[in-house]
């Protein structure tokens, strides 16, 4: 199936497809649903009583939003890219797709084994708008869990801005130290915005304090 690029005008002609599929007189349905959510985006701000009232005890405008919602859960669901070797730029761009339109911020690992070869991903934490406190032990744990060699750590900024904040760079460099008592050392580190990302190896943050002898870096393009 050929995506189609959402935009204001696509995104009208999306709902009034689904609801002309759903068997509901396309126009007067589609003002309708605009009136009450303005926008797609909108629909997961909407309280409750706003969806009741869209709603109004039409089971089919009920499959509408449930529809609306399997199709977000699908885009935030994260993709499995296990046994893949991928650049930091390449890596980067996988995972904006992925996180750049959570509305959280959330913090998930990626696992490589000592070929570099993706072998676990799992979010850690996934917290309020502004806020995500996670201990580098509970990175590790998964770390070491799935026998990994190394680790890289990404988490998006719902603002949309990547650029990492003075409390991001902290922490990354504490889970570089961590990892390089540990003997797993951090690869790279991503901050996820919603047009672009942040990496700790392409801006030449990482290694920090490893020796040429360890693990050796995860290539850029």
């Amino acid at each position: 199936m050929q995506r189609v690029k959402v935009t204001s005008h696509t995104e009208r002609q999306l709902v009034g497809q689904i609801l002309t599929q759903l068997g509901l007189p396309t126009t007067k349905e589609t003002d309708r649903f605009f009136h009450y959510f303005h926008s797609v985006a909108d629909l997961r701000y909407a309280s409750r009583l706003q969806t009741q009232r869209y709603v109004a005890g039409h089971g089919k405008r009920r499959a509408l939003l449930t529809a609306i919602d399997l199709g977000r859960w699908a885009q935030q669901a994260p993709r499995l890219i296990l046994g893949e070797v991928l650049a930091s730029s390449q890596l980067g761009q996988l995972l904006m797709d992925d996180l750049r339109y959570v509305p959280q911020e959330r913090l998930e690992v990626l696992v490589v084994d000592a070929k570099h070869q993706i072998i676990d991903r799992q979010i850690v934490f996934q917290g309020t708008l502004d806020s995500c406190p996670v201990h580098p032990r509970e990175i590790f744990r998964v770390a070491v869990l799935a026998g990994g060699a190394a680790i890289v750590v990404a988490h998006n900024h719902p603002s949309g801005v990547a650029e990492p904040s003075g409390n991001d760079l902290r922490f990354m460099r504490r889970l570089a130290h961590c990892g390089e008592l540990m003997g797993i050392p951090l690869l790279d580190g991503f901050v996820i915005g919603l047009t672009t990302y942040f990496s700790l190896r392409e801006t030449g943050r990482l290694p920090i304090g490893q020796g040429a002898n360890e693990s050796e870096p995860l290539k850029t393009d």
